[in-house]
């Protein structure tokens, strides 16, 4: 009778450690990123009342004879199953599709974790908010470049004080000029730039009207023109040249270039970028702060036309841009940060790293969402996201537990009708030895 006595004991100590991962499970079922755990039990030692025998002759042998005594826990493993998907709009939430996890430290210990509801801290460091731990990945340099061959850092987005500029290398004017004006008729306008600095620098553009330029045996009809920068000629062409654009007789763009003044020789430009057509040497600058210089770029007039209407030939794109500032970022499929500034550009920040590792089931949990390396899971295999295995990012997203209720409170009926049949076996052995007493009696 004490044999079963404490084999149903050892059978209620099981279920109520099924009892306790089942609370667990359930209690962290709205828990971002918490991966459930699964239960297994197995029979403890086995008493051998008799052995078995082999096959003798015309004797068939008999099987051993042995009762079990009792059950114990046999693991406790990690579900790896991808929670749902939350869409939070925030820029700082990130979720994994796929193998990995976030590598987050304190400076000592590195943490892991699935949990991507990030946020940044007063320095513009990326950080899990409820733990401070620092998240881990690749900064990039001034210039927008990563180098994933150095070790893994915290991660900076400096939000409303990084600063960008970009100075005009390519602008492109349309419109039409009149082909009805008279030869040395003048349209003048004035082109917005940026120079190195983000300072916006007017140039004068006046186009002339001139006699017909023969280009390759054919008659064209033309225009010069030249820029000027404060009343100083910033055309980059030749001393004896001026810009010089010719049009069919559809009034269509036939070839920009430089025409020689003195022998009406037209030369036509090879490319677009083949020269910058417009220079502005340090000498016209009149700040001590000066941009890199010469500040050169290169105009675009081939959607010019020359039709028998009104001049309106005006600046269509220029790619320069004044100084903004960092206002907001986003995380790309790739881990990639791109900041986006004020004055419309966009640059690389920094990319977040993942790791995975031989035996996920192998980390030990240590609270707040995070996981540590053991013997068992092996060192960390630290990797950019969509490569080598490892899941790409979703920015702006969070995942859910893999929780699933209704098999949670499945398993919570097995458990306590399991338990409810060990605590019976205890009660009937215990009425056993009850009337075993009073046989005494």
């Amino acid at each position: 009778m004490g044999t079963a006595l404490y084999t149903a004991v050892t059978g209620l100590l099981a279920h109520q450690t099924r009892l306790d991962v089942v609370a667990n499970n359930i209690a962290n079922v709205n828990t971002v990123g918490f991966r459930g755990s699964t239960i297994t039990f197995q029979d403890l030692l086995s008493q051998t009342i008799a052995g078995g025998s082999p096959a003798v002759g015309n004797f068939g042998g008999t099987d051993p004879t042995q009762v079990g005594l009792g059950v114990a826990v046999g693991s406790i493993s990690m579900n790896q199953t991808e929670g749902s998907f939350l869409t939070t709009g925030v820029s700082s939430d990130l979720a994994i599709d796929g193998n990995g996890f976030f590598i987050l430290t304190n400076g000592t210990t590195a943490y892991y974790t699935r949990d991507g509801s990030f946020g940044r801290n007063a320095n513009g460091v990326i950080i899990d908010p409820a733990t401070g731990l620092r998240v881990q990945g690749y900064q990039a340099n001034a210039n927008g470049v990563i180098d994933t061959n150095s070790q893994i850092s915290d991660i900076t987005i400096p939000i409303g004080t990084s600063s960008i500029v970009k100075a005009t290398e390519n602008a492109e004017m349309t419109g039409n000029l009149n082909a009805e004006a008279a030869e040395g008729a003048t349209v003048e306008r004035t082109i917005r730039v940026y120079d190195s600095l983000g300072t916006a620098r007017d140039i004068q553009v006046t186009f002339t009207k001139i006699a017909q330029v023969t280009d390759g045996g054919t008659a064209y009809n033309a225009w010069t023109w030249k820029a000027e920068y404060n009343g100083t000629d910033v055309t980059n062409v030749n001393s004896g040249e001026s810009g010089a654009v010719l049009f069919d007789s559809s009034g269509l763009f036939h070839a920009e270039g430089s025409l020689d003044t003195t022998t009406n020789t037209f030369a036509a430009r090879a490319s677009l970028s083949s020269q910058n057509e417009i220079s502005l040497p340090a000498s016209v600058f009149t700040s001590s702060t000066l941009p890199v210089t010469p500040f050169e770029f290169s105009v675009d007039l081939s959607s010019v036309t020359d039709l028998s209407a009104m001049s309106d030939v005006s600046l269509n794109t220029q790619d320069g841009y004044e100084l903004g500032t960092l206002e907001d970022f986003s995380v790309g499929t790739n881990g990639v940060i791109t900041g986006s500034f004020s004055n419309g550009l966009t640059r690389v920040l920094g990319q977040i790293a993942l790791a995975n590792f031989s035996d996920v089931g192998g980390l030990s949990r240590s609270g707040s969402n995070m996981f540590v390396e053991t013997a068992s899971s092996g060192s960390a295999l630290v990797g950019l996201p969509s490569t080598g295995g490892l899941g790409s990012i979703s920015g702006g997203t969070l995942e859910g537990s893999n929780v699933d209720l209704s098999t949670e409170f499945s398993n919570l009926i097995i458990t306590q009708r399991g338990f409810q049949a060990n605590a019976r076996t205890i009660t009937a052995a215990d009425t056993l030895l009850q009337e075993t007493v009073n046989l005494v009696r």
